[in-house]
């Protein structure tokens, strides 16, 4: 018997404390650095276990509970925030090792992106986070594994965790200055060399246009999920938080 998760891309499930997961062509690579991550020392991730002859990969079971919607009062707390800025410094850490690995012909979901500092997972958003308490304690689903600049990672979680969401959106808490202190509170956290706010704002900008871009092309190109998600508003209001932080902070 076997349990199907909710969240992520349909046909996951759980059973005996292994997660198993349609394969794609980027899952080889992923594995490759799922496993380095633990042969560092890094076990806040899954273990990779491989892929059958059905296509399916088989993973270790992350513990914590994972957030699809919206938070816990306990998981928007401060305590949660920090402990999440220091499990990704500690991600990045160890991705700026392996780019040294890199051949330049693996296979990613997303392209690369210049320049190329760390692996960047891609969509560090609370649903990939797994968490106990008031605790950041593992990260999951790699698919939108590649290489990149940390402020690629960073950007996105920024509009996640602060959150840098319009007023409107259903998953914003806080107010502008809860904002502002939690912003200046992730910065201190991970340690960003460049402390300069409207800078770290242009990214969280130009990291909402290219979500807009892609999931409006891959709705094109006929992605059943993305044409979904749309459906669901999903993109009038990434349209209305990026119209709100280029109002307000940009």
């Amino acid at each position: 018997m076997h349990e199907f998760l909710e969240g992520g891309r349909d046909g996951i499930y759980i059973e005996e404390n292994y997660v198993f997961r349609p394969a794609e062509f980027w899952t080889e690579h992923v594995h490759l650095y799922l496993k380095y991550l633990h042969s560092e020392g890094f076990n806040k991730v899954p273990f990779p276990f491989g892929i059958d002859n059905d296509g399916i990969e088989k993973i270790s079971y992350v513990e914590g509970n994972v957030y699809n919607e919206l938070l816990p009062e306990e998981v928007k707390s401060d305590e949660t925030l920090i402990s999440f800025c220091t499990l990704i410094k500690q991600f990045h850490d160890i991705g700026e090792k392996y780019i040294e690995n890199l051949t330049g012909k693996e296979q990613w979901m997303l392209p690369v992106r210049t320049p190329i500092e760390t692996m960047c997972h891609g969509d560090l958003a609370p649903y990939n986070v797994t968490v106990n308490g008031k605790k950041a304690i593992g990260i999951i689903d790699f698919d939108t594994l590649h290489p990149g600049p940390r402020m690629w990672d960073i950007s996105y979680s920024l509009y996640r965790w602060i959150p840098l969401m319009s007023p409107d959106n259903p998953e914003n808490f806080g107010n502008e200055d809860d904002k502002h202190r939690r912003l200046d509170l992730f910065i201190r956290t991970y340690g960003l060399n460049d402390k300069d706010n409207k800078k770290i704002i242009k990214y969280v900008i130009q990291r909402l246009e290219y979500l807009i871009s892609f999931m409006e092309i891959e709705a094109e190109n006929g992605n059943i999920t993305f044409r979904q998600h749309i459906e669901d508003g999903h993109l009038t209001q990434y349209r209305r938080d990026l119209n709100y932080i280029e109002s307000n902070w940009g």
